[in-house]
C-alpha cells in the first residue's frame, strides 16, 4: 500500500468531459459524512474528499482511513479493479461512480439495458479467455528463447500461430474486453491474467 498523506484542504473539482480517459470519481455516504475518492489513473494517485474538502491523498494501491472504516482503491492497466468501503466488522460496499465518469456510464447502461449489459460482460470474458489460451503458449515460447532458459530446459514452439491481422484484432478485442471489465470493477485472477501481464 502507498503511504497516505494529509490533504491540502482544497475543494473538489468537477469532472470535465475529456477527463474520463484518465480520471474517475466515486462517492459514498458513511457515518454522517460524504466521502469522495478522485482517482487520477495516469498519475497513479487518489485524493480523498470529506464533505467536499480534500483530507487525504495517496498513491495506488491505497488504503484510506475514515471514521470507523477504510476505503480501499486498486487499479489495473485498464482502470480500477477495487473501490470499496471496508467497515471494521469486515463488511464491504462498493462506492458509487459519479456522473460524468466512464464507470457511471457503464452502470447506467446496466440499469437501463440489463440484457445488453450481460451480453457485453459475457463477450468480454470469452474474449479474454481466448486471449489467455492463445497468449500463454506465445509467452512460454518467448521465455524459452532467453539463452539461460533455453540452455536449461530447451526451447518451446507455440502450436498456435495467428496471422498478423488476426493477432492485431485479438489484441484490440482483449484491450476492449479489459476496459469493459475495469468499468464494472470486475476482476478474476485467471480471466484477467493476460491483462495483468502489463501491470
Amino acid at each position: 500500500m502507498a503511504k497516505v498523506k494529509p490533504g491540502d484542504g482544497s475543494g473538489q473539482t468537477p469532472m470535465r468531459w475529456w477527463q474520463p480517459l484518465y480520471r474517475t470519481v466515486f462517492g459514498i455516504q458513511h457515518a454522517g459524512h460524504r466521502y469522495v475518492v478522485d482517482a487520477r489513473l495516469l498519475d497513479e494517485e487518489v485524493r480523498l474528499y470529506t464533505d467536499g474538502v480534500q483530507t487525504a491523498r495517496s498513491g495506488l494501491p491505497a488504503r484510506l482511513p475514515i471514521d470507523g472504516a477504510r476505503i480501499e482503491v486498486a487499479a489495473s492497466s485498464y482502470g480500477l479493479k477495487r473501490m470499496h468501503l471496508v467497515r471494521e466488522d469486515g463488511t464491504t460496499q462498493q462506492l458509487v461512480p459519479s456522473p460524468g465518469t466512464s464507470e457511471r456510464w457503464r452502470a447506467d447502461l446496466d440499469r437501463r439495458h440489463p440484457t445488453v449489459s450481460r451480453w457485453m460482460a459475457r463477450i468480454a470474458v470469452v474474449v479474454l479467455a481466448v486471449g489467455l489460451v492463445v497468449g500463454l503458449p506465445a509467452l512460454a515460447e518467448q521465455i524459452t528463447q532467453i539463452p539461460p532458459v533455453a540452455d536449461r530446459i530447451g526451447t518451446f514452439t507455440s502450436p498456435i500461430e495467428l496471422p498478423g491481422t488476426v493477432a492485431v484484432a485479438l489484441t484490440a478485442a482483449c484491450l476492449l474486453a479489459g476496459i469493459e471489465r475495469a468499468l464494472t470493477l470486475r476482476n478474476h485472477w485467471l480471466i484477467d491474467l493476460e491483462t495483468s501481464w502489463f501491470d
